[in-house]
């Protein structure tokens, strides 16, 4: 037998190959290493994103329609524990789909489609909600990837803003109508005046210029009401304090002197005074205002009203006025506090906004608004305050 012995040369070739071939497999090793834990990084990442979006994620199974994942957000707002979700295909809780809701729009890039619908929650009512939905390969099978948004705030933002629009365009004909009418006596008795002003008589002069200057000041009315209006949206915090309301009765009572005499009403006031109650006091003059000039305008011929108040069991002062005019039918009784509503008593004084501030301002304060009436037995028109400070 023949021994083969290596040269020292040969001995170290080998060394360097095996550790040349060490080196490599280390190199491959860390990268290796720095695969799985970028692997596990990005898994990590993936279900913290999963987890925690704020929207629904589903991850439905193309053939069965099988809900196979899902995020706890959609759990949690389907009603379900995660064990249920799972058991349920996506025909179980998605609905209407066919029947209301079109694709909004297609992205042919990532493939996904976007649509309105309703989801199903687990107590049986449902959820507006807008899903993105893409088709996903993963270990040989198709998936469908639901990303679900609730649209209830939405639908209600819509909703609202539709109210809104419809309150401002109410509004606009209000202010319209309740300017123009005005408006429209005064510049015809101006013009009256400039044609026709050395023909008339001193009487006839000072009638015309008499109902001018009552026009304008009904004019001055209107915008008086939108300032106040303005201020009831704007004022943030209000000044609550206790009312000295014998005191903002009076003041209201002598803004409206004028108008009292000229109807030749009788007020009668509470003989054993008022309780305490809670407001502003520039707001509830305001409200007394409208509520005594109606009772004077629609009162009977005279006009008689009284002023009263009582405390409803429930700790709120009761404020009232009641005439004794011709009373209102239950279908205008209605629509009395409706916002920018009219009568349709255009033989009568008065405009479409009073009663609608009047509501605004006793429901910020945290009252109520209310009327009374019965045909050929006149009207009762309250509000309430707080008893104590709220």
């Amino acid at each position: 037998m023949t021994d083969t012995f290596l040269t020292r040369s040969q001995l170290l070739n080998a060394l360097d190959t095996a550790k040349q071939q060490i080196s490599k497999l280390e190199a491959e090793l860390t990268s290796s290493l720095q695969a799985q834990a970028t692997l596990q990084e990005d898994v990590q990442r993936y279900q913290g994103l999963f987890e925690h979006s704020g929207d629904s994620i589903l991850l439905v199974e193309m053939l069965t329609e099988r809900i196979v994942e899902a995020n706890t957000n959609a759990a949690r707002r389907l009603g379900y524990e995660m064990s249920e979700l799972l058991q349920l295909t996506l025909d179980n809780i998605e609905t209407d789909i066919n029947a209301g809701a079109k694709c909004t729009w297609q992205s042919t890039y990532t493939g996904t489609f976007v649509y309105q619908c309703h989801y199903r929650h687990k107590n049986g009512s449902l959820i507006p909600v807008e899903v993105s939905s893409r088709i996903i390969e993963m270990g040989g099978h198709d998936y469908k990837q639901q990303i679900v948004r609730d649209n209830s705030l939405r639908k209600e933002v819509e909703a609202e803003r539709e109210q809104l629009i419809a309150e401002l365009s109410a509004f606009a004909h209000t202010v319209a109508h309740d300017l123009k009418s005005p408006l429209a006596i005064a510049v015809g008795y101006a013009e009256l005046l400039v044609d026709e002003y050395t023909h008339l008589t001193e009487e006839k002069a000072s009638a015309g210029l008499s109902a001018i200057a009552r026009m304008n000041r009904k004019m001055i009315t209107v915008v008086d009401e939108l300032l106040l209006l303005a201020s009831t949206r704007d004022m943030a915090e209000i000044p609550l304090e206790p009312l000295k309301m014998e005191r903002i009765v009076a003041e209201a009572l002598t803004r409206l002197t004028p108008l009292i005499e000229q109807h030749k009403a009788a007020i009668v006031l509470p003989e054993n005074g008022w309780p305490a109650a809670w407001g502003y006091a520039p707001w509830i003059e305001e409200v007394w205002v409208n509520y005594l000039s109606n009772a004077v305008k629609y009162g009977g011929l005279p006009p008689v009203l009284k002023l009263g108040a009582d405390v409803t069991p429930e700790g709120m002062v009761r404020f009232w006025v009641s005439d004794n005019g011709a009373g209102l039918p239950p279908q205008k009784l209605l629509l009395l506090f409706t916002k920018f509503q009219r009568l349709g008593q255009v033989h009568l004084d008065g405009h479409g906004l009073g009663l609608s501030i009047v509501q605004r301002i006793i429901t910020r304060l945290g009252g109520e608004t209310g009327a009374e009436s019965r045909e050929g037995e006149g009207s009762t028109f309250y509000f309430t305050l707080p008893g104590q400070r709220p």
